[in-house]
């Protein structure tokens, strides 16, 4: 059965309805039921009174926007018969917060004003908010006095205490009880921490007059953590401490920085493992090898507390002459006699500090420094190569007199003499050989009379390389620049590898004290041919390409030319193509390639793009600019072409 004037109600009043049928949920809901008068549910609207009086018996208020008993002067709210009593009961949470998008039509309760709350509620539910300690931190250099010093080291010590528990906090008063030292455990907080110490400890110590000064770090070596490790842990702390005290001065204040530095080394301490590990290592290889090394500074340390002490002596000497010159003076009176002058004393001890400063080179370099030094530039031997020493060199040397090159053998036992094939002139050299480590990138030093090094072939040098495992020496040939060599110890079967990227000859002038006509004029001496940052001969030109500026390293020989037609008119050989080139306005040997500027001085070492020749396709494509030395130029000017090809192209 369906209520035909469901949808016309009149005066307000809907008519019975039989209370077992169901209401139509999207008529009572105040939606557009599609069905219409043909829907098989009641479409029946419940009164705003009625809703009022069942909300009013059950202690709770209808929705009602305007004042109370206007009625008619807005449309009743459409609310679910099923849903009225238990949605009636609850306000709706939409219009407490602002807004309710159903308006008259929601099926929860919209109060005209929230109901009051109990003061007491609050105060049960709600807390005061804390107040946050006010700790000082930092402060002006003009506001700084006495007290406020006092009260941030109190504060300062505070914190670390809170900071670390009992356990891992250990305090310690100097014998005289002025100072205090707080030994802390730090641990690694790095969820992906690699090595299997997690933690390391630190004392610390503050001064009085702290923060004005900052406070000490020191490692104690009573832990597992190799002393070379902790030394670099406690170097950086210091630098870090000292850097940031120093930023601070400059702005004007004064910062505690304990738990800034504990930040900082939660942060590099991966970073600071892992240098002093590298450290560890070479000092085990180093030991190893049966190498030490000694800085420089406390060479000359040692040296000059050794002068300290002679010239102590010798002053007491020169005294005790004195006295007794002057009391012979005194009875008697000696002629043509000559006292020891202050001047002459100064004299004597400039001498020692010669002496001296002889005495550190000499331990420093066993052998002078002399003649040409041979420096391998780019020098990596692996983690297993200890040692390494020229047996023999091959070195291209260029005669004084007329430019001319040629190659020579050279071995470390006795010199070699030669003549030049054009002028004839007695050329002499000499190689005195070095050891290749990873400190030293020395590969001995040339003494050559009327000519100058030009390369150094490394293809054709004979090595003898020293594993660090074994402590057994190998043969190593066929070595080329830019090109690591690998091989495996004939012993232990340990790789092994080396790495050069080019060659630098370095004249070195002698130390001479001679002023008189027979001292050598060494300024007759050139400079070798090739110096990296200098040009080299001509620019790199010869005479078959004015445009190039290089020099080409073959691998087929090892050797540096000027350009292809250069190697083959010097050697006997298939040339391969070049792989390695030096430049020649800095000589830097580099990779090869073409028409790009050179990696160092950005020099265009060829012309690039703008050549005239076909170059196999990657110069000029343009047959009107090419050369006619090409041939490129005229290729397929005489092809025979079909009339229908030759139509088309018009």
């Amino acid at each position: 059965m369906e209520n035909s004037e469901g949808d016309k109600p009149e005066g307000g009043e809907l008519e019975p309805h039989p209370p077992t049928q169901q209401l139509c949920r999207f008529f009572s809901q105040g939606r557009y039921c599609s069905f219409g008068k043909k829907c098989r549910f009641l479409h029946v609207r419940k009164n705003i009174e009625e809703m009022g009086t069942a909300s009013l018996s059950e202690g709770t208020a209808p929705n009602s926007h305007g004042p109370v008993g206007s009625e008619g002067t807005r449309e009743p709210p459409i609310i679910n018969y099923r849903a009225a009593p238990a949605a009636a009961r609850r306000p709706c949470r939409y219009f407490i917060s602002g807004h309710c998008i159903m308006e008259d039509r929601c099926r929860f309760w919209h109060p005209e004003q929230l109901p009051p709350v109990d003061d007491k509620q609050i105060q049960g539910r709600s807390r005061a908010p804390v107040p946050r300690p006010s700790v000082l931190q930092e402060v002006k250099l003009h506001d700084l006095t006495e007290d406020i010093i006092r009260q941030l080291r109190d504060t300062e010590i505070k914190q670390l205490k809170k900071r670390f528990p009992k356990d891992q906090l250990i305090i310690q008063e100097r014998s005289d009880g002025k100072l205090t030292y707080y030994r802390a455990t730090v641990e690694a907080t790095d969820p992906d921490w690699p090595f299997d110490l997690k933690e390391i400890d630190i004392m610390v110590s503050f001064p009085d007059n702290y923060p004005q000064e900052i406070f000490t770090v020191d490692v104690p070596l009573d832990q597992n953590l190799p002393p070379v490790m902790a030394k670099r842990v406690q170097q950086a702390s210091q630098e870090w401490l000292q850097a940031k005290h120093a930023t601070n001065q400059l702005m004007g204040k004064v910062e505690l920085l304990f738990r800034p530095f504990l930040r900082w080394l939660d942060r590099s301490l991966e970073r600071l493992f892992t240098e002093g590990a590298r450290q560890l290592k070479k000092d085990i290889d180093l030991e190893k090898a049966g190498l030490q090394f000694i800085p420089y500074q406390e060479l000359q340390t040692a040296a000059s507390e050794r002068s300290d002490h002679s010239s102590d002596v010798d002053t007491a000497e020169a005294h005790e002459d004195m006295e007794e010159t002057g009391k012979k003076e005194g009875e008697e009176s000696v002629e043509g006699e000559k006292l020891v002058q202050p001047e002459s004393l100064g004299h004597e001890e400039g001498q020692l500090q010669e002496e001296a400063t002889h005495l550190v080179e000499n331990i420093k370099i066993s052998d002078p420094r002399r003649g040409t030094e041979v420096k391998l530039l780019g020098l990596a031997l692996g983690e297993n190569t200890a040692t390494v020493v020229a047996q023999q060199i091959t070195v291209c040397l260029q005669c004084n007199r007329c430019k001319v090159t040629a190659d020579l053998t050279l071995t470390g036992r006795t010199p070699c003499s030669a003549q030049c094939e054009k002028c004839s002139a007695n050329i002499n050299a000499g190689f005195r050989p070095c050891m290749l480590h990873h400190y030293s990138d020395v590969l001995g030093y040339l003494d050559l009379h009327n000519a100058t090094p030009a390369d150094l072939v490394l293809q054709d040098c004979e090595l003898t390389v020293c594993c660090l495992t074994c402590s057994q020496e190998g043969p190593l040939q066929n070595v080329y620049y830019g090109q690591p060599k690998e091989l495996n110890c004939e012993y232990c079967h340990t790789k092994l590898s080396i790495l050069a990227e080019s060659t630098r000859f370095q004249f070195i002038q002698p130390r001479s004290n001679k002023s008189g006509p027979s001292a050598v004029n060494y300024k007759s001496i050139r400079d070798p041919a090739v110096q990296k940052g200098k040009p080299l001969p001509e620019k790199g030109t010869c005479k078959h390409y004015k445009q190039s500026h290089r020099w080409l390293r073959f691998p087929c020989c090892g050797r540096a030319y000027p350009c292809d037609v250069c190697h083959d008119e010097n050697q006997d050989h298939i040339m391969e193509l070049a792989t390695r080139m030096i430049c020649g306005f800095c000589a830097k040997e580099q990779a090869y390639s073409n028409g790009k500027p050179c990696i160092v001085c950005g020099s265009m070492m060829t012309r690039g793009t703008r050549t005239s020749h076909w170059e196999g396709g990657m110069g000029c494509r343009n047959k009107v600019k090419m050369s006619r030395n090409d041939r490129q130029k005229y290729s397929s000017t005489n092809k025979t072409v079909s009339r229908k090809a030759a139509s088309e192209k018009k």
